[in-house]
């Protein structure tokens, strides 16, 4: 795993560079291009990924300016939508008459997109990274389309076996249909070493490419730099001789937070003091793979503790030792979260409040009747949980009545998995006050970055 750690951030480092330099070369401006000035317009996003839009929004920001536009500035862009015409979502463009874009933004160009997929899926025998999305530009002095263009990108990886083989057909068959916006396919770098080490090694790739806030960069970049092939050129003034040499690549600032299992967030832990042990089991939906976990949990007051061993996942031994072993301190009487690395003797401090470490969903419970678990008296319940970002799960939970109505017990669904969390080993004491502090020969680190580069 270590190697695949390094090999991604080599790739992700030749990526950057890779894809900014290639959009620099290519025909020089043409004056006669009737579009001066751009507005690239909120994406309208038919994905569950809140953050895609903006994402593939800003790249291809970046590719209009080095194929010679002259893009408004997407802030200056964004506020005159809010403040003048009270949108803040492409889906609200709709609304909109391309004579009243004009006229707030003062553009002869009007760039519409949707970002149709943005989003991976990892099962270990077939997993799959997906970038799609359609765009056009509007002339605001005609009202005609000036340019319209949409192309998918996916890298796909299967094992060399039956199931594998089978997976990568009928996802592929599904994709054919979308004859509208086709899809392409670019290799991969995976290699077939089994089904639980590819489940491993991709939700490893997936944890260091969200942390870098560059998941699926590889995919949108190949999609975008497609995508602009038939964009005409523009007038300028941008010019190849004001760029003659590659960007410094930069590594940003990192603010990584690690929240807590999702099942917390439905999950009510009353207001007694406690230890347990949180057992967490994920199937997928054709109950083939499953991974599972039991995390410490300590509870006194307004402090929480969890303690998360990723070596506890099969064939997660390979994993960077950095990132193996997390602990997760909340401390509600200082508002302030520490994702502790015992393993690097480092942690990392973000100052969160009780509502932010919790991300309480919308939880609609329906009674339905008594239970035992592990001795204790329980009422079920079921339960729709509706997430801020609109993610739906249903399920069941167990509030334990000798426990002041403690959920020992959960089973949720979504489109994806079945997790499966229940308490165990409970005991009703206050946790020594030393767990919930950084040990005093740990120091701080100032990103995740520091985490995972540090070889010590």
């Amino acid at each position: 795993m270590k190697r695949v750690l390094l090999l991604s951030m080599l790739i992700f480092s030749m990526i950057l560079i890779s894809g900014c330099v290639g959009l620099m070369l290519g025909p020089p401006a043409n004056p006669n291009n009737p579009i001066k000035k751009v507005a690239l317009l909120p994406l309208k996003n038919d994905t569950t990924d809140v953050a895609g839009p903006n994402f593939v929004r800003e790249k291809l920001a970046k590719a209009m300016t080095q194929r010679h536009y002259n893009v408004k500035a997407l802030a200056e862009t964004d506020q005159i939508l809010r403040d003048r015409m009270g949108i803040t979502l492409g889906g609200q463009l709709e609304m909109a008459s391309v004579e009243k874009l004009k006229q707030e933004l003062q553009v002869e160009g009007l760039v519409f997109g949707t970002l149709m997929d943005f989003g991976e899926t990892t099962i270990g025998v077939y997993n799959v990274r997906k970038v799609r999305g359609k765009f056009k530009i509007i002339n605001t002095n005609t009202g005609g389309v000036f340019w319209k263009n949409g192309i998918g990108v996916k890298c796909e990886d299967a094992t060399n076996d039956t199931l594998g083989k089978a997976t990568a057909i009928a996802a592929n068959v599904k994709d054919m249909k979308d004859k509208d916006v086709p899809w392409v396919s670019i290799p991969s770098y995976a290699k077939d070493e089994g089904v639980e080490k590819n489940l491993v090694k991709s939700l490893g790739a997936q944890l260091i490419t969200k942390v870098l806030n560059v998941h699926l960069l590889r995919e949108t970049n190949e999609m975008i730099k497609r995508v602009v092939m038939t964009l005409p050129v523009g007038p300028g003034p941008f010019t190849l001789g004001a760029v003659s040499t590659a960007p410094v690549l930069k590594i940003p600032e990192i603010e990584m937070k690690m929240p807590p299992p999702a099942a917390i967030g439905h999950m009510d832990y009353g207001k007694r003091d406690f230890s347990a042990i949180m057992e967490t089991t994920a199937i997928d939906k054709k109950g083939k793979e499953s991974f599972s976990f039991k995390i410490p949990i300590a509870k006194a007051g307004k402090k929480i503790r969890m303690d998360m061993d990723y070596a506890g996942m099969a064939n997660a031994g390979d994993m960077p030792s950095g990132i193996r072993n997390i602990v997760t301190i909340h401390r509600g009487d200082k508002q302030v979260t520490y994702s502790v690395y015992p393993n690097k003797k480092k942690y990392i401090a973000y100052k969160s409040t009780d509502n932010d470490y919790y991300e309480k969903p919308d939880v609609q419970k329906t009674r339905l009747g008594r239970e035992t678990i592990n001795g204790h008296p329980t009422d079920k319940y079921k339960v729709k949980i509706t997430f801020k970002n609109g993610n739906i799960q249903n399920g069941l939970i167990w509030n334990a009545n000798d426990l002041d109505g403690m959920t020992i017990k959960s089973v949720v669904v979504d489109d994806k998995l079945k997790v499966t969390t229940i308490l165990t080993n409970i005991k009703l004491i206050t946790p020594s006050a030393k767990l919930f502090e950084i040990p005093s020969r740990y120091t701080q680190a100032n990103n995740f970055m520091d985490i995972v580069l540090d070889n010590k």
